[in-house]
């Protein structure tokens, strides 16, 4: 009985490097993240949707572009793993410069909006025309809270930083929205009024503590 459940759970696929999930196609380039987020669900385990996206290394171009391979049945591409895409901005361009050449399909980016503190410039101009969407992980209303959910290396700087990143890329994204985790004790109205404030649009995003 016991070898027959195991056997009922299918494996986990090495090194994910492109997933699927509903109709978006999902690329995990790099497990490095700027922030140690208390609510990141990759300190339980990488595993998501039956992949496996623990990165024994950092995927070339072409790794990258084998794994995504001719995709069917999508309506985007996104830039999303258990890490931060913007930490390899030069490989991220460059994707998404063979994908805009070859297909249709919307590119969304979901980041922390650390970038252009990590680079120490404005790296918006680099994705403009590339990038129809950028999703922004707000995650907090206020400094003191974003500090103490995002672990973030920039400090007070951290907060502002993300906020900035937003300014900036509404003036050359198309579609430009801050996200926040419903963590307990978290006010989501306050992160959705800092939000248009911001001149963007607001989601809440699932949190889970097991």
């Amino acid at each position: 009985m016991h070898e027959q459940r195991k056997q009922s759970v299918p494996p986990f696929e090495a090194e994910t490097l492109a997933y699927k999930i509903r109709n978006s196609l999902y690329l995990n380039i790099t497990n490095r993240c700027t922030n140690v987020c208390i609510f990141c669900p990759k300190f339980k385990e990488y595993k998501l949707y039956g992949n496996d996206l623990l990165l024994k290394s950092e995927p070339s171009f072409e790794d990258v572009m084998d794994a995504i391979g001719e995709p069917v049945a999508i309506d985007e591409i996104v830039f999303c793993g258990f890490g931060e895409s913007l930490l390899r901005l030069d490989l991220l361009v460059r994707i998404a410069k063979e994908l805009k050449q070859r297909y249709t399909y919307r590119i969304r980016i979901n980041t922390d909006g650390q970038a252009n503190l990590v680079y120490g410039r404005n790296i918006i101009p680099d994705l403009a025309g590339l990038v129809d969407c950028i999703s922004v992980s707000l995650n907090a209303p206020d400094p003191s809270t974003y500090i103490r959910l995002c672990n973030t290396p920039f400090g007070a700087d951290g907060f502002k930083g993300v906020c900035d990143f937003i300014g900036a890329a509404k003036n050359l994204i198309p579609e430009v929205i801050a996200t926040a985790v419903n963590v307990p004790g978290v006010d989501m109205e306050a992160c959705r009024l800092l939000a248009e404030s911001l001149g963007v649009a607001f989601r809440v995003r699932g949190f889970t503590n097991g």
